[in-house]
């Protein structure tokens, strides 16, 4: 039972969409803030949207896992139902046990955590980079499960059954070679083996056959075709230099529109307020749910078969690249580039609640602007 009355209504706002644009909803714990001191949440959504919005080093699938972690050694009742609600949603159920290890020492005797820890670390594989994001999630999670003990927060899901590696000694880690390792049927595996082994062609073969798929998502998320291409000059250069991090976790096309989707985010963030991924772009913000379809019309053709001619292929782009950049970006991968949605979530670093309202409004969106030249008028013809 909450100590707290809970936020009657906190559907609007910038702590609002960042906080459904991380988890799919606003979670109850942050309701209960929100009644007593609401100017709060947009501090601690710009902390959350920072540390879990962005897949700079640690994916946010390895961050739930050390979150998830944290809240099971601090019998957080709260913690255990929303981040195995998370990677539930996210579809990953793999962890990294030498990360898991760190952070449970980390949190539960912190004081003995020290430099041979980070070694271990290191040994292991992890940049510094993701080694100082994974000590990062260990002082969100005690921040989180501290606000849930303070609160008093019921859990916003019942418990589930959720396959999590037993905590293992510590002070004799596994060797680096049987570290658990998810089997991926990737079919640019034997390239990038290749490339990774110094092997130029075989990254110009990489570079050749998804150079169309990284360009379109590109210019679907920067809306200009001329930034578009310096991006994908950038996004090749950056998986090029990372490739010995590419820990296979998913197809290598997948990662690569990762890498992409970062840089566009970041492009995009250099130049706002010219398009943003957090507004609708009308300036007012909160596009979630200020859309509303006018012209909802049966068409003269399945729309799903547009792409595929020609003549109608130019007036789509067109179309797709006026959305705003928060919708048109998860419309391509979607249904131009055909990545399920566990993919393009992973790769967008959203929850598949989150991405599937995206889609749907723009979906809506992109129907409303095509109706005119689709829709049949009274005599018959198209408009």
């Amino acid at each position: 039972m909450s100590f707290f009355p809970e936020a009657g209504s906190m559907d609007s706002g910038p702590a609002a969409s960042a906080l459904r644009e991380i988890h799919g909803f606003i979670p109850r714990l942050f309701r209960l803030q929100a009644a007593a001191i609401p100017e709060i949440l947009e501090k601690e959504a710009v902390l959350l949207g920072a540390a879990l919005g962005e897949e700079r080093h640690l994916s946010r699938a390895q961050k739930e896992h050390l979150l998830l972690a944290v809240a099971r050694q601090r019998g957080s009742e709260y913690g255990v139902a929303l981040h195995r609600e998370m990677l539930q949603a996210l579809g990953a159920a793999v962890a990294d046990p030498a990360l898991l290890n760190a952070v449970r020492k980390l949190v539960g005797t912190p004081l003995r955590f020290g430099r041979g820890d980070v070694e271990q670390l290191r040994r292991a594989g992890f940049s510094e980079p993701q080694i100082v994001e994974a000590i990062v999630m260990a002082g969100l999670a005690n921040f989180l499960t501290t606000l849930e003990f303070g609160t008093g927060a019921a859990p916003d899901f019942a418990p589930r059954p959720f396959p999590e590696p037993a905590p293992e000694n510590i002070s004799h880690p596994e060797p680096v070679e049987s570290r658990p390792t998810v089997a991926i049927d990737d079919p640019d595996g034997d390239l990038v083996d290749q490339a990774r082994a110094g092997d130029l062609a075989a990254f110009e073969t990489l570079v050749e056959r998804h150079g169309q798929r990284v360009y379109r998502t590109l210019a679907a998320l920067l809306g200009n075709s001329d930034e578009a291409r310096d991006a994908v000059q950038d996004t090749f250069l950056k998986a090029f230099q990372n490739l010995a991090h590419f820990e296979r976790r998913a197809r290598f096309s997948t990662w690569l529109v990762t890498i992409a989707n970062n840089t566009g985010l970041q492009m995009l963030r250099e130049r706002r307020p010219v398009d943003s991924l957090d507004d609708d772009g009308s300036g007012r913000g909160g596009g979630e749910e200020e859309f509303r379809p006018r012209q909802i019309q049966a068409w003269t053709d399945d729309p799903e078969q547009l792409l595929s001619k020609s003549e109608t292929r130019t007036l789509l782009e067109r179309s797709i690249m006026r959305l705003p950049a928060k919708y048109r970006v998860v419309l391509v991968l979607r249904d131009v580039q055909q990545l399920s949605s566990d993919e393009a979530a992973a790769a967008l670093g959203l929850g598949i609640p989150a991405l599937k309202a995206r889609l749907l409004r723009g979906r809506l969106m992109l129907r409303e602007a095509l109706t005119p030249h689709f829709a049949p008028m009274a005599g018959g013809r198209p408009a």
